[in-house]
């Protein structure tokens, strides 16, 4: 049995010779060559982290931009992350971007904003964060944004003018009273 495992990993032609062979096998970790995994027990700090893939288990200190990111429960991630898809089942401090689905489970501890298409929260996960979701269509909030705006100032344009011609009204019919009283004294002095 143990030839046959072997025998599946190697090529069988020599045209095969040289290419990578382990891509179809998904279950073992840094079999792919665009999976990056940072085992527990490591610390990650510095310089920007981009790949395809990445595993977290210890702590991460630095940005980090990949289509796949899975944090495991006692990994520790401080700084911003642009991804595609990001399961989370531990700690998270920073601004999140997913073009995708992000999903926190209950072990996890989000900390800061959250912009994502599609979320996924599991009772019991600690989540301080402004979730903010971009698969709304943004012309048509930037169009919403715009009308209430000019409601808004239409209305207050309103209410300007009127209180406007009210005070003028008022200042208008004092001077006519001042005038009558003007009159009516002079008229009996």
């Amino acid at each position: 049995m143990v030839e046959e495992a072997k025998l599946e990993t190697l090529p069988k032609s020599t045209v095969d010779q040289g290419k990578q062979v382990f891509l179809s096998k998904h279950d073992r970790v840094g079999d792919n060559p665009n999976k990056m995994v940072i085992g527990s027990g490591t610390s990650f700090k510095g310089s920007d982290i981009k790949t395809d893939y990445i595993e977290i288990y210890g702590k991460v200190e630095t940005s980090i931009h990949s289509k796949i990111i899975f944090v495991g429960s006692s990994a520790e991630i401080i700084g911003p992350v642009t991804c595609e898809q990001i399961e989370i089942h531990g700690s998270v401090s920073g601004g999140i971007q997913v073009n995708g689905k992000a999903t926190i489970k209950k072990t996890a501890t989000v900390v800061g904003t959250l912009r994502y298409q599609v979320i996924s929260v599991e009772e019991g996960a600690s989540v301080y964060s402004d979730l903010h979701c971009t698969n709304a269509d943004q012309k048509l909030v930037d169009k919403i944004s715009h009308l209430r705006k000019t409601m808004n100032q239409g209305g207050l344009n309103t209410t300007t003018k009127l209180v406007v011609e009210n005070k003028e009204t008022a200042i208008e019919e004092a001077a006519k009273n001042e005038k009558e009283k003007k009159k009516k004294r002079s008229f009996f002095s």
